[in-house]
């Protein structure tokens, strides 16, 4: 079942000095609920009604953020009669290359962090009756054990779900959902279901994350997931890589909400995710059209007001960004005209708190400088009881040499689809771990009108900032859902979900090639091929923002790692 957001509250942390220390000063303030991710970060597990002015009593904290919420990057579309199957998407149906028919994946494994999957799909299970699922951790279930050193959820090995096949046994665990293993389908499926529906690598193997989903966050039944439990699926993942020796392509079909600088992040924290053998792909987010971004500029003693829209939400979060080294303060008026405590810098993190007394909305602002994942500003406003109306931020300029910001709304479909910036900008809506150098960040392409999907995040408007890499298929993907039954996807997941099989390809024909494999298998030369190889529309000047460098082009790539191995 679903948790309720109300019922816990998590923290990202990063420490210094002795692990043993450090657990000594933490169970003093009863913070008995925590999981070490790698050497420099941590999580805890608290009560909602949590003090965060203890971190202040730890000196090993030296820096420390709330939650995130995080949103599929996949759209269940219920379009079958108008899909399209991968392969013909990938214009992959009719390799007549002997080289690319046999490659099919086999050696390598992809992780998918999401709603789960239907293990007993007869698509993902190998014709000797195995699972193609190496681990499952069902981060929700309470069927078995958790992994070592996690606090929830159970962990299924292959042995187990093996058995499970072969007694028809669906009690492990469930995806309710079936963005994951829509996800799934795509990298791995046999097409036992539908031979046309057969997956990009079929050999592969997998592993699997189920997350914690919460419930009404921000709008009413709407599903949400924590990027603190995501980040402990991460550091499982690198676990099992250690483990297992082999090579693992790590898919995010969930985001983060939209930002625009990220010059370092906790992602950073995990040395393992940038050796040789660790690939990294993410959706590049799907709010190209849905209101979520604004950005301004404004020069030290300037104000600005920035309306809002808010519908039927009960919450709503928004995050303003910073520049470098500018500082800004900020309020936020009501649709009556009554403003919150503006909230300026100081030397130590504050938490400002207030009501709106007319309307009976409660909200909490924090000023974080220098915020740990972008070492920039950033402010954080939670408005609780939230109701409809038009509302505004007042920006002022502080200490500015830029004055460049921006503001964020969270994922569209996380809040009603009435709440929206009245003056938004497009451009620099990726999700923020899709900013991540290291990371493949890829756009949506509809392949059934030859164009960008709408919905398609995109880079800066600025080329020489970041923009995302290529773009893939992703509209109405045809793939394999709950029940044994299939269904059409849309969003950058589906797209991300596609260059991993093509990427699980790629590595497959690196190694038998090469005996020096490892040498090649990190993820820049890996992106710097996709690069490459990608198809381009002689009207657009490349990089740009919608379109990264081109279109995934699985033939060309290929071809370009062979003329240099």
């Amino acid at each position: 079942m679903p948790i309720l957001n109300s019922e816990i509250k998590s923290y990202n942390i990063i420490y210094t000095g002795r692990r043993e220390t450090l657990i000594e000063s933490l169970v003093a303030n009863n913070i008995t609920q925590y999981i070490f991710l790698n050497d420099l970060l941590f999580v805890i597990y608290v009560e909602s009604d949590f003090n965060e002015n203890i971190f202040e009593n730890i000196r090993q904290i030296v820096g420390w953020e709330s939650s995130y919420s995080m949103s599929s990057l996949i759209n269940i579309t219920d379009n079958l009669s108008q899909g399209v199957p991968v392969l013909q998407a990938a214009d992959m149906s009719n390799m007549s290359n002997n080289l690319y028919n046999r490659l099919q994946g086999e050696g390598i494994v992809v992780a998918i962090i999401d709603s789960g999957i239907d293990y007993l799909n007869e698509d993902f299970i190998n014709e000797d009756g195995s699972s193609k699922i190496l681990y499952l951790w069902d981060q929700e279930s309470n069927y078995g054990s958790p992994p070592d050193n996690m606090l929830f959820g159970s962990e299924f090995n292959r042995e187990q779900l093996n058995e499970a096949i072969s007694n028809n046994n669906s009690d492990l665990s469930k995806d309710e959902i079936g963005t994951g293993t829509m996800a799934a389908g795509i990298v791995v499926s046999e097409g036992k279901g539908n031979s046309n529906y057969r997956g990009i690598a079929p050999k592969a193997e997998l592993i699997v994350i189920k997350l914690r989903s919460y419930v009404s966050l921000f709008n009413e039944g709407k599903i949400n997931y924590k990027n603190t439990d995501f980040l402990v699926a991460i550091s499982y993942i690198i676990q099992k890589f250690k483990e297992i020796n082999r090579p693992i392509i790590l898919n995010f079909t969930v985001g983060l909400t939209s930002g625009r600088d990220i010059s370092q992040t906790l992602l950073n924290t995990f040395s393992e995710l940038y050796q040789s053998g660790f690939i990294l792909v993410t959706g590049a987010g799907n709010q190209g059209n849905t209101d979520i971004h604004y950005s301004g500029n404004v020069s030290n003693g300037e104000s600005i007001d920035i309306n809002f829209q808010v519908g039927d939400d009960k919450n709503l979060t928004i995050l303003i960004d910073g520049y470098k080294v500018d500082r800004f303060d900020a309020a936020v008026i009501s649709p009556f005209g009554e403003i919150s405590t503006t909230v300026t810098y100081s030397p130590n993190f504050n938490l400002y708190t207030g009501k709106f007394g007319l309307e009976d909305v409660r909200y909490s602002i924090s000023y974080s400088y220098p915020w740990i994942s972008t070492a920039s500003m950033q402010i954080s406003i939670n408005l609780e009881n939230v109701y409809s109306g038009i509302w505004a931020l007042r920006i002022t300029g502080s200490d500015v040499i830029n004055g460049d910001f921006n503001a964020y709304l969270p994922n569209k479909n996380l809040i009603s689809q009435n709440t929206r910036f009245i003056d938004s900008d497009s451009n620099s809506t990726i999700t923020r771990y899709g900013l991540l150098r290291e990371a493949i960040t890829v756009g949506t392409y509809n392949t059934k009108s030859n164009t960008m999907w709408i919905g398609s995040s995109k880079g800066p408007a600025k080329v020489d900032d970041f923009i995302l890499d290529i773009v893939a298929p992703g509209v109405d993907i045809i793939s394999n859902y709950l029940d044994n039954t299939f269904n059409t996807g849309t969003g950058t997941g589906i797209s991300s979900s596609v260059v991993c099989a093509v990427i699980a390809l790629l590595i497959e024909f690196i190694i038998s090639e090469t005996d020096f494999y490892r040498l090649s298998i990190y993820s820049e030369p890996i992106k710097t091929y996709l690069m490459l190889g990608a198809s381009q529309k002689l009207i657009y000047t490349y990089p740009n923002t919608s379109y990264g460098y081109g279109i995934l082009n699985y033939q060309n790539t290929l071809q370009r790692i062979s003329e240099n191995l």
